[in-house]
């Protein structure tokens, strides 16, 4: 009787510990199961980001010019069709300031000359001789330097195109004197600036997309950026100006960040011996810096400089933006790749996010998470990159639709009061 009982309590001990065990085996695997739930749902969240931000490009697209839904589309989209074929090459003649713009189109800030033609889908010939104004199929207009419509030459053949080209933004249209854009009207028949719905678009810069969803980058690593970012914020500018209070802005982000904040230029009594000149030379000290104020010195739309693609994207950092307005961030970049001024209610706001990055890494990196599957082209001439300037107008010239097209009032495309926000920050 006794071995009886004492066999039935070894049998219970035995199915309560075998119990206990199943609990525990379930419970880990329940663990697992949130754990890989987990997971999935943050690479599906990942995956509806970049795919919300194809949706947000194609709808930008949808209203771009020709060239431009080919700039936003995917690597190794197909060209649109060649409709102007012409047996000899197409001359472009730059009007007057060739010569002064050569330093950044052609040598790109350095000594040497590069092929305008180089890496190009067409091939013109290039000028700036003003004795080809009767020959040339296109004449290029620079109106930042133009001091007066009277500068313009009297035009001798109606089946040229007289395009106008800016790089700035709609305040800053003029370098000379406060003139009146109207005056331009009927003159001009094509745009070129860094508007993607330009007949000529010419941006800074471009992201684009590298088939994300079946071949991720498998090249990047989050190794390098970790490696390479001692510090944490930087600024470079040397024009202390600007429409939208960028630089009270920044002294208000010095207070606050202290040492943590590096201002690089001649602005708020800046480091001006470390990064010496302006354009024709990188700064390879902004290399160590995990954020980079790109703070534009007007906030239009679509106004996106080096700032954002050379100091930001190219140099591995995440660019914190005041310029365009973000809604057209969000349609021309990559989805989690820049904080935008407007999202933080003022720079304490924003400098205590960015403190809050840089102490949670895994957070910090999310904000790379798109170098993945998306490619950085920089195209402004600046710290040697390429610029592609004169190629677009002669790509223009190839691809653009030949019907006749005049600007008869420029304050249609480019209007300073409709497409900037003077005062908003």
């Amino acid at each position: 009787m006794r071995g009886l009982l004492r066999y039935s309590k070894r049998l219970l001990l035995l199915c309560v510990g075998f119990t206990i065990f199943c609990m525990i085996l379930v419970t880990f695997f329940i663990f697992l199961g949130k754990k890989d739930n987990k997971e999935v749902l943050q690479e599906k969240t990942k995956h509806e980001q970049r795919i919300n931000k194809e949706l947000l490009r194609n709808e930008r697209i949808s209203t771009t010019s020709v060239l431009g839904r080919w700039l936003l589309s995917s690597e190794g989209s197909l060209l649109p069709p060649i409709i102007n074929k012409k047996k000899r090459l197409y001359l472009i003649l730059i009007w007057k300031h060739g010569k002064f713009l050569e330093r950044r189109h052609i040598r790109r800030f350095t000594n040497n000359k590069f092929s305008p033609w180089e890496n190009c889908t067409v091939k013109c010939i290039l000028s700036y001789q003003s004795e080809d104004l009767d020959i040339a199929d296109a004449v290029v207009f620079h109106l930042h330097l133009t001091r007066d419509v009277l500068e313009l030459p009297i035009r001798t053949r109606w089946n040229q195109r007289w395009i106008f080209l800016t790089d700035e933004s709609p305040i800053h249209t003029f370098l000379y004197g406060n003139q009146e854009l109207s005056r331009y009207n009927g003159l001009f028949n094509w745009s070129m600036t860094y508007r993607m719905n330009s007949d000529v678009p010419v941006p800074y810069g471009r992201t684009i997309s590298t088939s994300f969803i079946n071949s991720p980058n498998i090249n990047f690593s989050s190794d390098l950026i970790k490696k390479s970012k001692t510090k944490l914020v930087t600024v470079m500018g040397s024009n202390c100006g600007g429409t939208n209070g960028r630089w009270k802005y920044i002294s208000q982000l010095k207070l606050i960040f202290g040492n943590d904040l590096d201002i690089y230029g001649r602005c708020l009594n800046g480091n001006t011996t470390a990064c010496p000149g302006h354009f024709d030379k990188d700064c390879s000290v902004l290399n160590n810096y995990k954020f980079y104020l790109a703070f534009e010195n007007s906030n239009c739309r679509e106004y996106l400089t080096e700032k954002v693609f050379w100091h930001g994207y190219h140099k591995l950092a995440i660019p914190v933006i005041m310029g365009a307005p973000k809604k057209d961030c969000e349609q021309l970049l990559p989805p989690h790749s820049f904080l935008h001024v407007s999202d933080f209610a003022d720079p304490a706001a924003l400098a205590n996010y960015i403190q809050y990055l840089n102490k949670h890494n895994e957070k910090y990196f999310e904000y790379h998470e798109w170098r993945k599957y998306y490619k950085v082209i920089n195209e402004h001439g600046y710290f040697g990159s390429m610029s592609r300037h004169y190629c677009r107008v002669c790509e223009a010239l190839h691809y653009n639709s030949p019907a006749v097209k005049v600007y008869e009032n420029m304050k249609s495309f480019w209007n300073k009061k409709r497409d900037c926000n003077i005062n908003e920050i």
